[in-house]
């Protein structure tokens, strides 16, 4: 029972658990944790070990704890929020892709996956934490850009603004379940005036990458969505050569010349969903 634990609790483990609750520290590090019981000599893994046994903590990674709060019932069972969890995982960081466009309510799907964008290359690509899965893409710095403060549920999470958002899942479609959910994102977004197309235009043109331009320009036209003369501008910056409108479909479609796109998906289908 969770009376019982609190009981058997030594005043070390009650000090340190209490300290970083009081600072707001829900999930925390060994050097926190140093930091907590600096004045004391004691075997930090040994109690972080201990804590755990006790189902006080919750291990996320190496180094890193979660602090199961009493919410977590005697069966010592918690899921903190994966985007406040994601805070914890690597710095820089951004939720980003797939999971932006779910927060900005740019997508009916509810990705199962949390992206996260950075700088920082990690060993693993991929991470299943307190049964969150999560998928790190890392950025080159130049890439990594218009990152804005989220509060959420009473915690400071960094996203994609709307923009970055927007032209994220144009240049990596695969990280958002593909170019039909970048396309919904960029219809709503678009139609609800939530974004700045000069913002979009400047955002696209520090990617790199041409390919956004076919995209961002091609399916502007053919869905009918009101960008006035930035699409004659987009098409200026297109490059030479045929790139596919989805890097998950099939290599043939039919080609669009204009915007030097092979058009791999079913048109119809996405323009007749999208309609408003």
């Amino acid at each position: 029972m969770v009376a019982q634990n609190v009981t058997s609790l030594s005043e070390l483990e009650a000090r340190l658990l209490v300290s970083l609750s009081a600072a707001g520290k829900s999930i925390f590090s060994v050097e926190d944790a140093e930091e907590v019981l600096k004045r004391k000599k004691v075997n930090i893994p040994r109690l972080l070990y201990a804590l755990s046994k006790k189902r006080w903590l919750e291990r996320l990674e190496k180094g890193t704890y979660l602090i199961l709060p009493f919410e977590a019932g005697p069966e010592r069972r918690w899921t903190e929020e994966g985007y406040v969890v994601a805070t914890y995982l690597v710095e820089p960081y951004a939720i980003a892709y797939w999971s932006a466009l779910n927060y900005y309510n740019y997508t009916d799907q509810i990705p199962t996956t949390i992206f996260v964008a950075t700088t920082t290359r990690r060993k693993h690509a991929e991470a299943e934490i307190l049964n969150l899965r999560f998928r790190f893409v890392t950025l080159r710095n130049y890439k990594f850009f218009a990152v804005t403060p989220v509060s959420f549920r009473g915690k400071q999470v960094n996203f994609t603004d709307r923009e970055k958002t927007t032209i994220d899942c144009l240049d990596h479609p695969e990280y958002c379940g593909g170019i039909s959910e970048a396309a919904k994102g960029l219809v709503t977004a678009l139609r609800e005036g939530q974004v700045d197309l000069k913002k979009i235009t400047e955002y696209a043109q520090r990617m790199g990458n041409r390919t956004i331009f076919k995209r961002l320009g091609y399916l502007s036209e053919a869905l009918d969505l009101e960008v006035g003369d930035f699409s004659e501008h987009w098409r200026k910056e297109i490059s030479k050569g045929y790139s596919r409108l989805d890097p998950l479909g099939r290599t043939r479609g039919r080609y669009s010349r204009r915007w030097q796109l092979i058009v791999n998906l079913d048109l119809e289908s996405l323009i007749a969903e999208l309609a408003p």
